[in-house]
């Protein structure tokens, strides 16, 4: 069954609790939190303490996409901030220490790939990944295009995990509606993640 998460980069932040509250009555399975601290990327958002206070608010799933230099010095407060699964990119640490990090602490592991990143980059640490975000924007700020090629992306990745036997969920970040929902299921998505075009 695949699930729906959406981002609230692009929500109205002075009514977080009542967009939760909309995105239940929606049937979404989770928030995704794109975590930013203006140095991996040119923004800001969404620090522990405002997450810590949504999740008393409602029982959906919490993701944090950790868009930050040096997460391993982070990872814990996220975890105390209550959120389920943890999103990296590799090129920001030391990646298969903080993934056994995260799964020692019954986090569900997740791992980010840039729109310059290859697939080829991860396959030496499947088995450490519950989850793999294809970015199909650059990361750092909402309203962008969808990059098409994250298709073949997708499609590639698919078949690796089929073979390798893992089991690995696939997620695409970036440019998602309505229009696109149905092909992204197709070739193999097991969760949307819908940002500003569901919050225009």
């Amino acid at each position: 069954m695949v699930q729906k998460y959406a981002s609230l980069l692009s929500a109205d932040a002075a009514n977080y609790e009542k967009t939760i509250k909309s995105l239940e009555a929606q049937d979404y399975n989770g928030i995704h939190f794109d975590v930013m601290d203006g140095h991996f990327v040119k923004n800001f958002a969404f620090g522990p303490d405002l997450i810590k206070s949504l999740r008393k608010i409602t029982n959906l799933l919490f993701q944090a996409h950790l868009e930050i230099e040096n997460p391993g010095e982070y990872i814990d407060r996220f975890i105390e901030a209550g959120c389920d699964m943890i999103t990296l990119h590799p090129q920001t640490c030391n990646i298969k220490k903080e993934l056994r990090y995260l799964r020692s602490r019954n986090i569900t592991t997740s791992v980010a790939i840039d729109p310059d990143i290859e697939i080829d980059d991860v396959l030496d640490y499947l088995n450490l990944i519950d989850n793999i975000i294809i970015m199909s924007v650059y990361p750092g700020f909402g309203k962008q295009g969808f990059r098409e090629n994250s298709i073949f992306k997708i499609q590639k990745l698919k078949e690796i995990i089929r073979a390798s036997k893992h089991n690995i969920t696939i997620s695409i970040d970036g440019g998602v509606d309505k229009d696109k929902e149905k092909q992204l299921i197709e070739v193999g998505c097991d969760i949307l993640i819908f940002g500003s075009t569901l919050f225009k």
